[in-house]
């Protein structure tokens, strides 16, 4: 069994925390899809995706990092 590790002095002091989960949904006509949504643990907001552009978005975003699609309504996009 493993055991804890401490954090090493290279793991900077700030860190933030994302779940990300991906599944597959098949719609009728047989054709499969790739969805996920995303949670900023820190804010508890979550928000869902169908592309990896709008993931890195999100993320960016909860990091005060510029998003790689900027639009007018950002952040009325993802605080859902």
């Amino acid at each position: 069994m493993g055991r804890p590790t401490q954090p090493s002095a290279a793991v900077p002091s700030k860190s933030q925390l994302f779940i990300v989960r991906i599944w597959e949904e098949s719609e009728q006509t047989e054709k499969h899809r790739w969805r996920g949504s995303a949670e900023h643990v820190p804010s508890r907001q979550r928000f869902y995706f169908s592309s990896l552009a709008d993931l890195n978005d999100f993320i960016s975003l909860r990091l005060n990092l510029p998003a790689a699609t900027t639009g007018a309504n950002e952040d009325a996009r993802f605080n859902r």
